[in-house]
């Protein structure tokens, strides 16, 4: 994980290596059934150019600007709960015979609460696929208070 603020912005950038082959993890992330073994509260994807990301209860979130299947997204940032305009570019790279990197960079994030909010976020996406693999025990998100605060 990297703190990086450029021009007044925040930037996420996370890295994970699962010992998964590269067609598990994928399938494990674009297939809706298996997906909402470990992604709750579950979120329903267009897996398309122009595509777009909801929330259970069918708020957008975020934009496909570009969609490689099982290689790279590009995403245009939209949800209301955050400042609008940054730009995610997630992308799951082979790492071996039976490894899957999953490289994760959150650009142009206005707000530091926005950035605490949205690394929570990915780092516990990112923590819930892996746990799927390694565990048999469901990775809650709690949404955390991120500055500590009762």
């Amino acid at each position: 994980m990297a703190f990086v603020s450029y021009n007044s912005t925040y930037c996420v950038a996370l890295r994970r290596t699962l010992r998964v082959p590269i067609e598990r993890v994928c399938r494990a992330i674009e297939t809706e059934a298996e997906r909402a073994l470990w992604l709750d509260p579950p979120l329903r994807f267009e897996w398309t150019q122009g595509g777009r990301i909801y929330t259970n209860d069918g708020m957008p979130i975020a934009e496909f600007i570009e969609y490689v299947p099982r290689q790279r997204w590009v995403l245009r940032w939209i949800s209301p709960l955050n400042s609008t305009g940054s730009k995610v570019v997630v992308e799951i790279v082979r790492a071996g015979r039976s490894s899957t990197r999953i490289v994760l960079r959150h650009w142009h994030i206005k707000t530091k609460k926005d950035y605490h909010e949205l690394t929570a976020g990915w780092l516990w996406f990112l923590d819930s696929l892996e746990r799927y693999f390694t565990s048999d025990k469901y990775l809650e998100y709690d949404y955390p208070d991120v500055y500590g605060k009762a």
